[in-house]
């Protein structure tokens, strides 16, 4: 019986997939989808698509990789042909992206063949263990445009009407046509950028690697992902209301490099707002086990 196991155990382990090393796949990857990646990457670079982020998602999540490989060393090794099926279909989904100029498809075309060539070499269970590091690489991708369109103006709304009530509070009269906000000497016009849509990715960004690192609990990184879009807007509502404020002392900082500034500082303070969240919900437990005891 031990024979016959241990003989089973031979056949199902790949010798292949142990002999190739992971940096000739994603070189072999590289060279296929080079054209879409060269476009993916120059997106980081382009600021109207606010993915300043990209640069660090590839390093994050090999990070990730890198802290489980102790257990990756574990799996048995073998072959798996759902891994070529997503292979050839990350390829067709790719030229089908290329012919039609969608973007969006094109690029996640490339993560459906990585992840199929790690099964396809490695192993499902190993495709399995990487499964939040492979997610997270969805983060270097810009979102389809469709959901800009879809989702802005309601957003940019959203966060000029409570901008507006928040510098009613604060003594400073308003006038809000829109997205548009007057004030004594100054027009404040709320655009894409300051709608929460286009830091809301980098502010996701922000909590998978908080979740990753320090959260415990699959419900518990639920609830910080989801809070991440109202965190989003808070923090947009937050620029408008310092522009604002900004601005009825010194008309130039309600525009250019400030402004762009406290865009990013709305960014930090929202992934602040990200780790006080996850405070507050281990207090609320802690406060909650007691009771139920």
């Amino acid at each position: 019986m031990a024979l016959a196991s241990s003989r089973v155990h031979a056949h199902s382990a790949s010798p292949l997939a142990g002999n190739i090393p992971p940096v000739l796949i994603g070189t072999l990857l590289a060279v296929a989808f080079w054209p879409i990646l060269k476009s993916m990457f120059g997106s980081w670079f382009d600021p109207p698509s606010n993915m300043e982020h990209g640069i660090l998602v590839i390093p994050a999540a090999g990070f990730m990789v890198w802290r489980k490989r102790v257990k990756l060393s574990q799996i048995p090794r073998t072959h798996s042909a759902w891994g070529l099926f997503f292979v050839l279909w990350g390829a067709g989904q790719a030229s089908l992206g290329m012919a039609a100029h969608w973007t969006w498809i094109s690029r996640t075309a490339f993560l459906i063949s990585l992840t199929g060539s790690i099964a396809a070499v490695y192993g499902v269970g190993v495709v399995r263990e990487l499964a939040y590091p492979l997610a997270t690489l969805i983060l270097m991708i810009a979102p389809p445009t469709f959901l800009y369109e879809r989702f802005t103006l309601d957003l940019q709304l959203i966060a000029g009407r409570l901008g507006a009530d928040c510098l009613e509070l604060m003594g400073y009269p308003v006038l809000r046509e829109g997205n548009v906000l007057e004030m004594v000497g100054i027009k404040l016009s709320v655009e894409e950028a300051c709608s929460g849509l286009r830091s809301l990715v980098s502010i996701v960004f922000l909590c998978v690697l908080y979740n990753h690192f320090f959260v415990r609990g699959n419900l518990t990184r639920a609830v910080i992902l989801a809070m991440a879009v109202p965190i989003a807007i808070i923090g947009n509502v937050g620029r408008i209301v310092m522009t604002g404020v900004v601005g009825q002392h010194n008309h130039e900082l309600a525009g250019g490099f400030a402004h762009e500034a406290l865009g990013y500082i709305s960014v930090v303070a929202a992934g602040i707002g990200c780790i006080a969240l996850h405070f507050l919900i281990v207090q609320i437990r802690k406060m909650w086990r007691p009771r139920q005891a």
